[in-house]
């Protein structure tokens, strides 16, 4: 790197230097870039195909003050915020690129902002942003600080994320529309927002799948979503896996399955996750927001989801006074389908109060954040297709709300549910079932019923 004229002194802007390098180790044919220890500041660093960055222990890339590419123009930006809708303006950035690797070192945000900049100021609002890339390493990498995006990765294929440490950063991780990804041995705190988010926008001007993605063996704080798809669900997401991770931090949703522009979600497992400090443990919910340029369309689907070894404990509500429950919540017309939640423990604040009224149902919101509910434990509504399993939810204060509540649900199987049981409070209300099966379940009594207009108990 300093054969190109990269000084590494924190002080001089390298962005140059590095470009030059990337660019003759392409051109010739690829291999590696390497970086001595050093800090190396850096503006919008164009990256190449056949190339792989390899930092020193010692070295430091970091967003500079000035030198920013200028967002690109994108016919498509009114569908999706701004920071999804641009590239160019990042400490790094790609399009169309191959077999590019990064490895070591540490990757700083520096003078990169968490917020928008419409405006065609100077600046860079993410750190790693690659549109259209196949064949994606980026291994051991250290990032002190993000902006709106440490990773925008859209429309990638092949991706590989291993032993990445964010320690702050408005989000993490965003994989839109994204296929064959692993993502292993990550820690991610102190984001802002969503620590790993899998999204489908239409910044590329079309639906893209996003399918075959594994997330094991990380750990995740944020002080809004953890492990979550959307809010950004244009197109269909398939066949995604996480397993044995730990959520220490999540201020709306530990886990959450939001398709609000019509995109349809389906097989997605989780396995072995255990959560503490969250608002909402649970949150699938449908809604019909459409913001997407596609002429056909329609309200998606969630469906054939399985949680399994799921504990959460030590909540913190994101507002006082609204505790909210886990949700499982399609529409009228269009319910969710095949939830299986088998093996979970769930303990609650408690200290919630019952509600006459419950906040508009339109759904043109993933989570309606601001929503309270008649339930304590789970509030379940127009879903086909629902199995709890060896569920177990306590409270660490009494509530004066239902534990669950179900509307408009077919083919409900309640099996080895304990509930903690307060004094005049009802463990389940439901409204609206077809084809009910109630079985070793403490303070439920069992059931085989076609039809159910209402009951509680």
């Amino acid at each position: 790197m300093r054969d190109f004229g990269a000084t590494g002194n924190g002080r001089d802007n390298d962005t140059a230097a590095i470009n030059r390098a990337i660019a003759k180790c392409s051109a010739e044919g690829g291999g590696d870039v390497t970086f001595p220890a050093g800090t190396y500041l850096g503006a919008s660093i164009h990256l190449q195909s056949n190339v792989r960055l390899v930092l020193d222990k010692n070295a430091i890339i970091t967003g500079a003050q000035r030198g920013y590419d200028p967002p690109e123009p994108n016919e498509f930006e009114k569908y999706q915020d701004f920071g999804h809708s641009h590239f160019h303006d990042a400490l790094m950035w790609g399009e169309q690129i191959e077999n590019f690797a990064i490895v070591g070192g540490r990757i700083n945000g520096g003078y990169v902002i968490e917020g928008d900049d419409p405006k065609g100021r100077d600046v860079g609002d993410k750190v790693i942003a690659i549109k259209s890339g196949r064949n994606l390493l980026f291994d051991g990498v250290t990032h002190q600080s993000g902006g709106h995006f440490v990773y925008l990765l859209n429309d990638c294929e092949n991706v590989t994320l291993s032993n990445i440490a964010i320690k702050k950063s408005r989000d993490g991780v965003n994989l839109v529309s994204c296929r064959n990804v692993q993502m292993h041995d990550c820690s991610f705190t102190g984001c802002g927002d969503d620590t790993l988010a899998l999204k489908s926008d239409y910044a590329l001007g079309r639906k893209i799948e996003s399918a075959n993605i594994y997330v094991w063996n990380c750990y995740f704080e944020s002080v809004a979503n953890a492990l979550e798809f959307g809010a950004e669900s244009v197109g269909d997401f398939r066949n995604a896996n996480f397993w044995n991770i730990r959520i220490g931090r999540a201020w709306k949703a530990g886990i959450g399955i939001h398709s609000t522009d019509g995109s349809v979600i389906d097989r997605v497992t989780y396995r072995n996750i255990s959560m503490k400090s969250v608002d909402t443990p649970i949150s699938i919910v449908l809604g019909k927001r459409l913001s997407s340029g596609d002429p056909n369309r329609s309200i998606g689907t969630i469906r054939n989801i399985t949680l399994s070894n799921i504990t959460a404990a030590e909540p913190r509500p994101r507002k006082r006074d609204v505790v909210r429950p886990s949700l499982v919540r399609g529409l009228p017309e269009h319910r969710i389908e095949n939830i299986l939640l088998e093996h979970v423990r769930i303990v609650s604040k408690g200290g919630g109060s019952k509600q006459t009224k419950e906040s508009s149902a339109d759904k043109t919101t993933p989570g309606e954040r601001e929503a309270t509910f008649p339930a304590a434990g789970f509030f379940v509504e127009h879903v086909r297709g629902l199995r709890m399993n060896d569920v177990t939810l306590n409270y660490e204060s009494p509530d004066s709300r239902t534990s669950i509540v179900a509307r408009d649900v077919a083919d409900f199987e309640l099996d080895d549910v304990k509930i903690q049981k307060f004094p005049g409070i009802h463990l389940m209300h439901l409204e609206k079932i077809d084809n009910l099966l109630v079985h070793r379940s403490p303070g439920l009594a069992d059931r085989h019923e076609e039809h159910l207009d209402q009951i509680e108990e």
